[in-house]
């Protein structure tokens, strides 16, 4: 179960930022300490369709502020500045918030975020 957890959270913030709905079920999912081959399909199931999802501006916008709570506390009022302005000029084509907060992360050496799927 341990390899298949630490999977689950290199993909967490991708799924949060797709789907609420998809980011509870697979979360839901991985409640308990029972694990199981069922489950391993159904969580390979649950990213393949996660996948294919269109951009969701409210889904993507909630993962990336907590994302920025990775940084909250050391990033510069200039850095928080800039990451809110690219938020709210996110649009469906265009996401600059996603890139800057690979480039904080990069910065501060967040090694979870790095390790993340979101930036892929």
């Amino acid at each position: 179960m341990h390899e298949i957890q630490k999977e689950w959270a290199q993909w967490k913030y991708f799924v949060m930022a797709r789907s609420q709905k998809e980011y509870l079920a697979l979360r839901q999912l991985f409640s308990g300490n029972q694990w199981s081959e069922e489950k391993t399909k159904q969580f390979y199931q649950h990213l393949d369709k996660v996948k294919e999802l269109p951009v969701d501006l409210k889904a993507q916008r909630n993962a990336y502020e907590h994302v920025w709570g990775y940084f909250k506390k050391i990033a510069t009022g200039e850095e928080r500045q800039k990451f809110f302005a690219v938020l709210d000029g996110m649009t469906e084509t265009e996401d600059k918030a996603r890139i800057y907060l690979k480039t904080l992360a990069e910065k501060y050496q967040v090694t979870y975020l790095l390790e993340s799927h979101l930036f892929d």
